[in-house]
C-alpha cells in the first residue's frame, strides 16, 4: 500500500466532505422559483438562434 502524503490525506478529506454535502443538496426537495427560473434558462438555451437578416 502507498503511503499518502499529508497534501494528499488532505485532498481526500475535503472531497468526501464537499461530495457529501453535494449529496445532503440533491437530497433536499428543490423550491418552485428555483425550480421554475431553471426550467425557463433551459428551454431558452435549446432554441435555435434567429440568424440576423442585417447586411
Amino acid at each position: 500500500m502507498v503511503r499518502k502524503t499529508p497534501v494528499q490525506k488532505k485532498a481526500d478529506a475535503v472531497d468526501k466532505a464537499l461530495r457529501g454535502m453535494f449529496r445532503r443538496l440533491e437530497a433536499k426537495p428543490v423550491p418552485d422559483h428555483i425550480a421554475t427560473i431553471v426550467d425557463q434558462l433551459e428551454a431558452a438555451e435549446n432554441q435555435p438562434l434567429k440568424k440576423s437578416s442585417g447586411g
